[in-house]
């Protein structure tokens, strides 16, 4: 069974034409807002979010095709994703939250900003898909591969959704050593929620899909935090990337955390909290 956190709160919200799920921690405090990357869902976010509740009102959305919400029906581009967000958050009546995310999520964020600039108080993005024009989507060992690295944790990720669940929790721990359970469960239990008809429109789909230009940024008016890891260890951001990000959005802190993988919250968990709280202690001043 994966992890049941019975003291939060979770609900429904019709946004954009889609029934959107999602958690909450409540409570009268600074809101945040976490949209999650491809094949995961909000409760992904538990290992970060037990650090961040006590400070703040936590709202974790599961995206379209994803976790509890409704499928996209074939469309997941940014500016659908964005749409999704911007009218849940006004649905659930909040008041200018940061609004971040990892990979697929922190594109979702950073087309909201670009489009609502009037709707987030600041952003923050954990590896985001942008790497430099002509470079793999990822680093390490999936970007010497001679195939759309999108396509390949697709098609990795249908087989996880159909394999027992005791022989998935093998290979998540294979992938994932050393990630306590409270990621592990949430990670393994996405996969079997996540719809049919998202691998079938990804598995057709041009990298650009979770791609955003960097045009977009310079739409972007609030403070911005961008988490970025190494591209030696499978991240997608590298220096040259983030420097050219930081041309295009003068407002935002970068911090590096060496040796993190994509997913870098998993692989510098402590580094990552204190980044995070670090920014948002700033932008809720």
């Amino acid at each position: 069974m994966g992890v049941k956190l019975t003291t939060w709160l979770d609900g429904y919200v019709e946004a954009n034409g889609i029934k959107l799920h999602y958690y909450r921690t409540g409570g009268d405090k600074p809101q945040v807002v976490l949209n999650h990357g491809i094949a995961d869902d909000g409760l992904c976010w538990t290992h970060l979010v037990r650090e961040l509740e006590s400070d703040f009102d936590v709202i974790m959305l599961d995206a379209r095709g994803h976790g509890l919400s409704e499928s996209g029906r074939g469309d997941y581009l940014p500016e659908s994703r964005a749409t999704d967000v911007a009218e849940a958050v006004e649905k659930l009546g909040l008041e200018k939250p940061v609004i971040g995310g990892h990979s697929m999520g922190a594109d979702t964020s950073i087309y909201l900003a670009g489009m609502y600039p009037d709707l987030p108080r600041a952003i923050f993005m954990e590896d985001p898909p942008v790497p430099m024009p002509g470079q793999p989507m990822f680093g390490g060992e999936m970007g010497k591969m001679n195939e759309n690295g999108l396509k390949m944790m697709m098609r990795a990720m249908k087989l996880i959704k159909t394999m027992p669940r005791f022989i998935g929790k093998i290979v998540a721990k294979k992938l994932m050593p050393g990630y306590p359970d409270d990621e592990i469960d949430p990670w393994l239990d996405s996969k079997k929620r996540f719809s049919n008809d998202l691998i079938d429109t990804m598995r057709d789909a041009d990298s650009n899909m979770i791609q955003p230009q960097f045009s977009v940024l310079k739409k972007i008016t609030v403070p911005a935090l961008l988490i970025m890891g190494d591209r030696d260890a499978g991240a997608i951001v590298s220096k040259a990337a983030a420097e050219k990000m930081h041309k295009s959005l003068p407002d935002l802190r970068v911090v590096h955390l060496t040796g993190a993988s994509h997913d870098i919250r998993r692989t510098r968990f402590e580094g990552y909290v204190e980044a995070l709280k670090n920014f948002l202690g700033e932008v809720y001043e």
